[in-house]
């Protein structure tokens, strides 16, 4: 096998592990990592709210959402007072499907459809209640 060859097929496996590796360490943080932080905190014996906040700060809600003093990432929109805006329903069905009605509010212009993951093929019923109820009652915070 010619050297150029060598290298191009090195090349070509080099990119497929670096590919591989971004997708394991993705599964990993977005999955095993709250996971573990949620057992850790011990979640299942947490009240809905409490469990909520936990969701908030361990699924990544808060690296893109505004929420009083809890998080201040401007990437998506400002969910603080979120309650006074939008029933519990409304938020439990932007959690489920973000694009089904895309927000104006993503640092003063119309969200990126697909920016935020669908939360309904990640969290259970439980979990989506609990998220809802601890942002349905932070708009006092």
């Amino acid at each position: 096998m010619s050297r150029s060859r060598k290298l191009l097929v090195w090349s070509g496996l080099s990119v497929a592990v670096a590919i591989g590796l971004v997708a394991l360490y993705t599964a990993f943080e977005y999955t095993l990592v709250p996971d573990i932080r949620e057992g850790l905190a011990g979640a299942e014996a947490k009240d809905g709210v409490a469990l909520g906040r936990l969701l908030f700060e361990t699924r990544g809600c808060s690296g893109c959402h505004s929420l009083g003093s809890l998080s201040s990432s401007t990437i998506g929109p400002d969910l603080t007072g979120i309650a006074t805006d939008a029933s519990a329903s409304e938020i439990a069905a932007s959690i489920v499907d973000p694009d089904a009605e895309i927000s104006t509010n993503c640092d003063g212009q119309p969200c990126p459809a697909g920016q935020m993951p669908r939360f309904g093929e990640i969290l259970d019923e439980r979990e989506i209640r609990a998220l809802v109820d601890f942002l349905m009652q932070y708009h006092n915070n």
